[in-house]
């Protein structure tokens, strides 16, 4: 058999590389002005480097979680989930502004769906027991016996590496348990099979998100921390990882007898207790030069507290650690210097509604879903525009 040159395999991958390149559709150029937009939000304050703020849909008769889970296609069809009413919607754009704002049901009958992943042409989502796969119109169980009867939901959904990876609830805010696969991460093939468990020592894993082929997990603490400061987190999962809860609290502090701390290994990144972050993503676009790299995190709040903490979003630069809130953020530092408390009770940020998710398109556009029946946007001025 003769072999092939090797300036022939060269030449194939560049050409297999254009056309699946040439497959993803170019971003749009938004030829109106932000402040000319009908969709265009003052509130929640963002930094100047935001370029738009915009409102993609807002119905609050559909009540706090009418909107849950994001995530987009290469398309910008927009997809979210509304777990009490069992639906997974598609948002598609009804006026040519390229914004999605028609929602559609593409799947109903669903057991608390509330984590979704889109890839390779299919949607994959989370709820109850169940890992759903939609693709082509055509719905399917790839897992039914999910962690069930938790103190929290079943987690996010992320596609890696050719594998699907699942977060699940602990079964409780604070206790020793033998389920193993609770307050946990696993994975499967992409037919749902070959499980494994990936990572444990978990308790409210809300969503997954891959970055620089890394997995990343957000968990919060148990109730009556408050007062400890930095407890929520960001961690970077690695196979066999072990987080610590239900045994320990921060760096291996430890908080019920019978654990092992030292194995326990600490967060990536610490966020204020109480911040309870739901929703996380990457951004590895250029669209927003001042986003790129970071990883997104939606903040939903504390619970029954004179002090705020969370209701924001926040950009975390997962080499570092450095975190910062960007929604909302005084956009005039130097001359109010308002804190994200103040902000968000002024009525100039989320509260008293919660941000539940954010997702990235292959654009470098920005959704965030938020309690009430909404979901905001973050796209490009138009060109020349101030």
């Amino acid at each position: 058999m003769r072999a092939v040159p090797l300036r022939f395999v060269v030449t194939w991958m560049i050409l297999l590389l254009a056309s699946a390149a040439s497959m993803q559709p170019d971003a749009p150029v938004l030829e109106i002005a932000c402040f000319h937009r009908p969709t265009s939000l003052s509130q929640p304050w963002v930094g100047t480097y935001i370029p738009c703020l915009e409102e993609v849909i807002s119905d609050p008769s559909l009540g706090e979680l009418a909107f849950t889970a994001l995530a987009v296609s290469p398309d910008n069809t927009l997809y979210t989930t509304r777990p009490y009413a069992g639906l997974v919607l598609a948002l598609d754009d009804s006026d040519g502004d390229y914004l999605p704002d028609r929602p559609r049901v593409v799947a109903e009958g669903l057991t608390l769906p509330n984590g979704l992943d889109y890839h390779d042409g299919a949607l994959y989502i989370t709820g109850g027991a169940n890992l759903y796969r939609l693709r082509d119109g055509d719905l399917e169980t790839l897992v039914d016996d999910l962690p069930t009867g938790t103190g929290f939901w079943t987690g996010g959904v992320a596609v890696g590496d050719g594998r699907i990876y699942v977060s699940t609830g602990a079964p409780c805010d604070a206790c020793a348990f033998d389920e193993g696969e609770a307050g946990a991460i696993l994975s499967f093939d992409m037919e749902g099979g070959s499980r494994q468990l990936v990572a444990s020592g978990l308790r409210q894993p809300a969503d997954l998100t891959f970055h620089n082929a890394r997995l990343y997990a957000v968990d919060s603490a148990r109730d009556g921390l408050f007062d400890t400061p930095d407890l929520d987190e960001i961690n970077l999962v690695d196979p066999g990882a072990f987080f610590g809860f239900p045994y320990c609290v921060g760096a291996n502090i430890p908080d019920l007898p019978g654990g092992d701390c030292a194995d326990a290994l600490p967060p990536l990144v610490s966020l204020p207790t109480g911040s309870t972050p739901l929703g996380i993503a990457a951004y590895e676009s250029d669209t927003i030069p001042e986003l790129q790299g970071k990883l997104l995190v939606a903040l939903g709040g504390s619970y029954n507290r004179a002090e705020l903490r969370g209701y924001a979003l926040a950009a975390v630069t997962p080499d570092d650690g450095v975190f910062r809130v960007i929604m909302p953020e005084d956009p005039a530092p130097e001359r109010s210097n308002f804190t994200v408390d103040q902000m968000n009770y002024r009525g100039s940020g989320f509260y008293p509604y919660r941000p539940f998710d954010v997702t990235v398109n292959d654009w470098g556009w920005v959704y965030i879903s938020v309690g009430g029946g909404r979901i905001l946007a973050f796209r490009p001025q138009a060109p020349g525009a101030d």
